[in-house]
């Protein structure tokens, strides 16, 4: 008999504390207060169209290179990846194709996430086909309130500057952000394919 592994969706997240340092967050947290951000968007395949989901809610995002740490932090993402494949342990998903370099994302007083599921195509308009299988998300501060990321209906997952969440980016992921209430969230996000 084949087996093919643990039915339980939940079991295929993983949450790896304290991959980053305190200081390489810091540095990246200091450092994203001086590069430029735009609204964030989401891609609608059915009008062609991009549009943010949250209205003036909207998080923001950079895609700058002028964070020291982005090199650091694409590489953290790599061992993320190549650790949360062997942690799951299937011998049919041994290894991945590529990585993007980390997204920058800030969410001010009363910014969010809509609820979606990371299935992005922009990505894989050249020589990379496809959409991302594996979304890896970093916290890089503490210091705000609110901001609970939220995966599936209601399953909060706590995780502190430093940590690293693991996740498959299909349709059954669905995820948000809620608003944060105090302060500002600083974190990263880059896709595995």
């Amino acid at each position: 008999m084949v087996e093919y592994g643990n039915l339980d969706i939940r079991h295929y997240v993983r949450l790896f504390k304290g991959m980053v340092s305190k200081e390489t967050c810091e540095k990246t947290v200091k450092q994203m207060k001086d590069i430029e951000f735009q609204e964030h968007t989401f891609y609608n395949p059915h009008t062609g169209k991009t549009a943010p989901r949250s209205g003036s809610q909207e998080l923001e995002m950079s895609f700058s290179n002028n964070v020291t740490t982005k090199g650091e932090l694409n590489l953290i993402v790599k061992s993320a990846g190549e650790k949360y494949v062997a942690d799951i342990g299937l011998p049919w998903f041994q290894r991945f194709s590529g990585w993007s370099h980390v997204r920058f994302n800030k969410y001010s007083e009363n910014k969010k996430m809509a609820l979606h599921c990371d299935h992005i195509h922009s990505m894989f308009d050249g020589e990379r086909k496809g959409i991302p299988i594996l979304s890896v998300l970093g916290s890089l501060n503490n210091n705000y309130e609110g901001g609970d990321f939220v995966l599936f209906d209601n399953h909060k997952i706590d995780f502190e500057a430093g940590d690293i969440l693991v996740f498959p980016s299909v349709f059954i992921y669905p995820h948000r952000v809620e608003p944060v209430t105090k302060g500002t969230r600083y974190s990263y996000i880059s896709w595995i394919w």
